[in-house]
């Protein structure tokens, strides 16, 4: 039969669930959206996402800027991405058949 054998937690790692458990316990009691840090906890599930935020916070402030206004001003589904011969990522924004149309309405041929 097997024996289930519990694993006892380093000095280090209860120093770190205590830390969070207070960090948590002061966003909460300070009056933080829950639902917020609840999001922000799922956020962080996801696979690469936290290496992806810190390459941007690692990046040039100019940089951010400029890689922020891209994608917040536009739709995401409608970004396009390749990298061009000297290995630069050019971005670039896919247009619409309506955004293209003079009257911004989609046409329909009878």
């Amino acid at each position: 039969m097997g024996r289930k054998v519990k694993r006892r937690q380093s000095t280090a790692d209860a120093q770190r669930n205590d830390n969070a458990t207070e960090l948590i316990n002061t966003l909460i009691r300070d009056g933080a959206d829950t639902s917020r840090l609840l999001e922000l906890y799922y956020w962080t599930r996801e696979p690469g996402i936290v290496e992806m935020i810190r390459a941007y916070l690692d990046m040039p402030e100019r940089a951010q800027r400029n890689l922020s206004t891209f994608l917040l001003n536009g739709k995401p589904q409608s970004v396009s991405s390749s990298f061009d011969q000297q290995g630069r990522l050019v971005l670039g924004r896919i247009v619409s058949e309506q955004a293209a149309s003079p009257s911004g309405q989609r046409h329909r041929q009878v």
